[in-house]
């Protein structure tokens, strides 16, 4: 049987993945990528099909409800902040993330990744606009919001920031650090720093952020471009 990805399927870090809501005939491709959880951002609970999958495979399947966006994405700052921390545990990867159509809800959350990676904002856009039906970024104002953020004590994944598990402050995110549940430090921005750089070159820069954007990726041993992935009979799945 042909292996189908989801539509607008997407890798984003290593371990993390992005894409619309996947149909059995996506389930396939889903199994290969041998996922510890699922994150589905959609106005009614998920399908028996999903459940069942999920259930078998001893995927972690969680559900925010998120209505269709009208003017903007129904996600509260507080929900993207824990649907951040989530994709940021090593012991929760991989992690598929995804929406109805993997635009908007999708693309708010990993814009506020890459907020949290230090990208340049420019950056953010770029990649936001790559799968965006509008061709706008209808989410900036709810990613300014994006501010605060806990860290739990697994040691965070590689790719989080440029120095590892080193970042002792953020230049624009409070970081909430937790040792057995317990909040052991909360790292604040430099008041005066914190504008200058979010509109300065930061961890990483313009020009390799928007060069990563561009590099394939390898995905369930194959190498394929990190660019939407257009199901040819699933384009019926968008909203």
């Amino acid at each position: 049987a042909k292996i189908v990805p989801p539509f607008r399927f997407a890798m984003v870090e290593s371990g993390v993945y992005r894409g619309a809501y996947p149909t059995l005939k996506n389930f396939r491709h889903l199994k290969t990528l041998r996922l510890k959880t699922i994150i589905s951002l959609i106005p009614e609970p998920p399908t028996q099909d999903l459940e069942d999958f999920c259930s078998i495979n001893s995927i972690e399947l969680i559900h925010y409800m998120v209505e269709k966006p009208k003017d903007e994405v129904a996600l509260s700052v507080k929900d993207i902040a824990r649907i951040v921390q989530t994709i940021i545990r090593p012991s929760k990867l991989p992690v598929y993330v995804h929406c109805l159509d993997g635009t908007d809800a999708t693309g708010l959350v990993m814009c506020c990744l890459r907020r949290l990676q230090a990208w340049h904002k420019d950056a953010i856009d770029s990649e936001f606009l790559r799968f965006s039906r509008s061709g706008e970024n209808t989410v900036e104002k709810l990613v300014a919001l994006f501010k605060e953020v806990e860290i739990s004590e697994e040691e965070p994944p590689p790719w989080l920031w440029s120095d590892g598990d080193k970042m002792l402050a953020h230049p624009f995110i409070k970081l909430i650090k937790h040792h057995q549940g317990v909040v052991v430090q909360v790292v604040r921005p430099a008041p005066k720093e914190a504008k200058k750089k979010e509109t300065q070159a930061q961890v990483i820069s313009k020009h390799d952020a928007l060069h990563a954007l561009k590099r394939p990726r390898k995905v369930a041993g194959k190498r394929r471009p990190d660019i939407p992935q257009a199901d040819p009979e699933g384009a019926s799945e968008e909203e």
